[in-house]
C-alpha cells in the first residue's frame, strides 16, 4: 500500500512517469535544489492537449485526494482514541483468555493497518512535492482554457 499521492499521481500521469518525477526530486533533495520548472513543464507538455474536461476531472480528482489525505490525518488522533478505549474494553471485560487476545489482536492489526496508513501519508515528502506542481499545471491549463474562452 503506497500513499493517496502516489496512487493519484500513478493513476493520472503513469508508472514510468512517477519514477522519473521522484527520482528527480530526490536528487534535488540531495543537491539542496528545488527547482521543479522540468517536471513543471514535462507535466504541462504531456497535459496541455487534453480537454478541459478530462482536466478538469483530473483537478476534482486531485482535491478528492488532497481532502483525503487531509482526513487520514485529521482522524487518526480519534483511532488511537477508538484502539485505547476498545483495548481496554476488551482488557476489563470478563472473557474467556483466548477470546481476549484473539479480540486484542483483531484490533492491533486493524490499528497497526492505520499507523501505516498515517505514516505513510503524513511523511510523503516528496510524493507531496510531485502533487503541488500537478496542481500547478492543472490550474496553469484552467486558467489559459478560461482565458481563450473569454478572447473568443
Amino acid at each position: 500500500m503506497s500513499n493517496v499521492f502516489k496512487k493519484l499521481i500513478r493513476r493520472e500521469l503513469g508508472e514510468m512517469n512517477y519514477h522519473r518525477y521522484s527520482s528527480f526530486v530526490k536528487k534535488n533533495i540531495e543537491n539542496r535544489r528545488t527547482d521543479s520548472q522540468i517536471i513543471f513543464d514535462d507535466m504541462y507538455d504531456k497535459l496541455k492537449y487534453r480537454d478541459i474536461k478530462s482536466i478538469s476531472k483530473m483537478h476534482n480528482r486531485l482535491n478528492e485526494t488532497m481532502l483525503l489525505a487531509f482526513r487520514i490525518s485529521k482522524n487518526f488522533f480519534f483511532t488511537l482514541l477508538f484502539y485505547l478505549i476498545a483495548s481496554s474494553y476488551l482488557l476489563m471485560r470478563p472473557m474467556s483468555v483466548e477470546l481476549t487476545v484473539l479480540s486484542l489482536t483483531l484490533v492491533t492489526i486493524c490499528f497497526i493497518y492505520k499507523i501505516y496508513e498515517f505514516v505513510s501519508n503524513k511523511f510523503c515528502y516528496i510524493d507531496a512535492q510531485i502533487v503541488l506542481v500537478y496542481k500547478a499545471v492543472l490550474d496553469r491549463i484552467i486558467l489559459n482554457e478560461r482565458k481563450s474562452m473569454q478572447e473568443k
